[in-house]
């Protein structure tokens, strides 16, 4: 919604923002003078791709032969090549991949990574990740100058272990940043970093601001004597995860750092804990099978629960899984972290239990059809689990999902037997979306069309379009369609499954029958333990090896062969999970909000971020649409009920989630989402304001109030104006000002 004369009731409320323009612009121009145009513009329109090798996600290990023929095709003048052929193609490329910003003017940005921007949340900083160097600034609440000179940068070193892997993307340059993130770890912020050498390095806020502040103490007063805290700070978290990081998660309540990479797996770290609300109930007969590590699985389990030690959790996915780009944490009925879910580049999502030994990966496959010719047909790049307590009420249909009940799609796919609502004619309502509404019009007739032609089945009828209320409140006792029954456990990891799934889960693991080990694990001790590696899964654990020894412990497709993996339409999963939250997935273009509960309808979106751009010579090679293509920016913003979606082509989608009970197609539509906003919108994209290259980053967080003291942002009482800075390739910096309305039944955007 526009700030226009139908909002002038509540500008009110935003006085900062009485005066302010719709968009916030600052050119690379402002930032770094007009002497490093020519240089910047020749580095965003480098012809050649192999300067930033692409498959960062699709890439399979360099010793996989698959025995198929490898085939290269043109396609509006640049050359794809199939995945083993990239690293050969960077090899002999001979272009220059120079770390030194000081010689271009301005700082390079590595090319078809992830979100490689984040706001802290807690104080006033932006961080920038430019290749190996993190740029913190002190972000302004106006144009032109949003992103002054930095305050900090930070240069973290590769780890032994990264200079002996390499990178991925650039074998000659393998120490970048692939992904970035800012959370809450226990009671402190930190930065986390994803690197294409697999390194994963944190830093707390708090040393950034303690250093920022020394600094300019010390400016102001350079005859006062030295301040400790003025040391650069060093990070606190520095591992390396044995090949390209690129999925990154925080919690905070349970103290744990997750991390997806191209191994195929998932790679959680667990911090000791002086104390913990863990409890585990041994069995009266522990049947469970004995591990080499001298104890029964249960106890281990009981050890492993207890976090008197720091663990490297290596989750493996299944023997189909892929690449991580995205993850996320699942919660157990108490907060605590319980399992991940992961997305994998293909297309599947991975529900990974943490803590149980012997429990098996769940695949949640995808059931949209993949055209497996194309190399761009990857469809997983992100994944968000969302409690239900984070939806704002919807009083009809329109109101819910975008649209009118009528322009509902009702449709089920061959692989699962629940409905899924399209709702991608909703594009068609969203102010200034497209440059080319005609289009948008006709392909909403031709879907509606289809839908009154074809019916799906006999239980998508469109015979009940009306908004009329359900029958049943939206606090009914749920009663899930898996046979999942609480178990008699107790603390905050509780398990949830029945005498089946109990002795299934010994199934993948092999009981030792040979000499027991001289070194047992000790789990009586009083004191922090070392560091060790478990893999769950199989019950295996090793001391936390040396990392020219972590790199043979570490085999990938050993592993995968040994994982056993359920269905998701198979599989029985804890009743809370079903009941209190949901995944929201998204593709190249596409967005899905998908229950846990098996018979909740599914809603998609599709060609919501699309690259409009006509492929053509001329452009970025980057910004071609197989490769910026890739929902993967994704932000969720709870305070707001709101999710930030972004995509390298450009632009970023603002969704609200929204709870009702009504009724369409003859299912209860309980959960959904609507897309309030495309930005940049028509109206700034003809004003040229959307530069012609990849977006590069997304970050969110509350604006600065004006009672604020220095780095703080102590934002006001009330509704709280939030700041979305898009940051793009050639240094452009577009922002924008969203809030709430007070009533919370508008999304407004400035």
């Amino acid at each position: 919604m526009t700030m226009d004369s139908e909002t002038a009731g509540v500008i009110e409320a935003y006085e900062e923002l009485y005066v302010s323009p719709t968009c916030f612009v600052q050119t690379a121009e402002n930032r770094f003078g007009p002497d490093v145009l020519d240089d910047l513009k020749a580095f965003v329109y480098e012809t050649s791709h192999a300067n930033d090798v692409d498959f960062d996600e699709d890439e399979d290990d360099e010793d996989d032969d698959d025995g198929d023929e490898e085939e290269d095709w043109v396609d509006a003048g640049l050359v794809f090549l199939e995945p083993h052929e990239w690293e050969l193609a960077l090899n002999n490329s001979g272009l220059e991949t120079d770390p030194n910003h000081a010689q271009h003017g301005f700082p390079r940005i590595a090319t078809t990574r992830h979100n490689l921007t984040a706001l802290s949340q807690q104080y006033n900083l932006y961080f920038a990740a430019y290749q190996d160097k993190i740029y913190v600034y002190q972000p302004r609440r106006a144009a032109p100058q949003i992103l002054p000179s930095p305050s900090l940068i930070l240069h973290p070193r590769p780890s032994k272990l990264g200079q002996e892997r390499g990178g991925v993307l650039d074998r000659r340059f393998p120490h970048q940043v692939n992904h970035l993130i800012v959370g809450n770890l226990g009671d402190s912020e930190i930065v986390l970093l994803a690197y294409d050498d697999g390194d994963v390095i944190a830093y707390y806020t708090k040393a950034i601001v303690r250093c920022i502040k020394g600094h300019s103490d010390k400016a102001r007063s350079p005859a006062a004597s030295p301040i400790r805290h003025t040391a650069h700070p060093k990070p606190f978290f520095h591992e390396n995860v044995g090949r390209s990081a690129w999925g990154l998660a925080i919690h905070e309540l349970s103290r744990l750092i997750a991390v997806g990479s191209n191994l195929h797996e998932v790679t959680v770290f667990a911090f000791a804990l002086t104390h913990t609300n863990a409890g585990f109930k041994m069995p009266e007969v522990d049947d469970s099978p004995l591990l080499e590590c001298g104890q029964t699985a249960f106890q281990l389990q009981r050890h492993f629960q207890s976090r008197t030690r720091t663990w490297r959790i290596i989750l493996p996915l299944g023997r189909t899984g892929h690449n991580v780009p995205n993850l996320d944490f699942i919660d157990d009925e108490l907060g605590e972290a319980e399992k991940v879910a992961a997305t994998d580049v293909v297309g599947n999502v991975w529900l990974l239990d943490i803590w149980k030994i012997g429990a098996s990966s769940i695949q949640w496959a995808d059931p949209v059809m993949r055209d497996q010719h194309m190399i761009h047909a990857y469809k997983g790049w992100g994944v968000l689990v969302i409690p239900y307590r984070n939806f704002k009420p919807a009083k009809t249909i329109r109101e819910s999902l975008g649209l009118p009940g009528g322009e509902v799609i009702a449709v089920t796919k061959s692989e699962e037997s629940r409905v899924w609502l399209d709702t991608t004619c909703s594009l068609y309502y969203i102010k200034g979306y497209t440059s080319n509404p005609d289009a948008i019009f006709r392909h909403r007739r031709a879907r509606i069309d289809y839908s009154r032609t074809h019916a799906a089945s006999p239980q998508c009828h469109e015979d009940d379009l009306s908004d009329a209320w359900d029958s049943g409140s939206d606090t009914d006792e749920y009663d899930p369609a898996c046979t999942a029954k609480p178990a008699d456990t107790v603390g905050k990891l509780s398990c949830s499954l029945t005498a089946d799934q109990e002795e299934d889960r010994w199934l993948s693991i092999s009981p030792f029958s040979g000499k027991r080990l001289d070194l047992v694990i000790d789990d009586m001790s009083d004191e922090t333990q070392l560091s060790r590696c478990i893999i769950p899964s199989f019950g295996e654990t090793q001391p936390n090896v040396s990392e020219a020894q972590w790199a043979l412990f570490n085999p990938a497709n050993n592993r995968a062969e040994r994982t056993r993996q359920l269905e998701f339409s198979k599989a029985k999963l804890p009743s809370h999970l079903a009941k209190n939250y949901c995944l929201l997935r998204t593709s190249t273009t596409d967005v899905e909000l998908q229950p846990f509960d098996r018979d909740a309808p599914c809603i998609e979106c599709k060609y919501l971020l699309t690259n409009n751009t006509r492929p053509a010579t001329n452009m970025p090679w980057d910004l071609h649409p197989v490769y910026s293509e890739r929902i993967s920016m994704l932000l969720h913003v709870p305070a707001l009920n709101l999710v930030v979606a972004g995509s390298p082509t450009g632009r970023v989608a603002l969704i609200t989630l929204t709870k009702t009970a009504k009724r369409l197609h003859l299912t209860r539509v309980r959960y959904g989402f609507r897309v309030d906003c495309v930005l940049p919108r028509k109206a700034d994209e003809d004003k040229k304001l959307r530069p012609e290259c990849t977006l590069i980053g997304v970050a969110m967080s509350p604006a600065p109030s004006r009672a604020g003291k220095g780095l703080e942002l102590r934002p006001k009482a009330g509704p709280v104006m939030y700041r979305l800075i898009l940051h793009y390739k050639d240094h452009t910096i577009l922002m924008y000002d969203v809030a709430r309305c007070a009533d919370q039944e508008e999304l407004l955007v400035f």
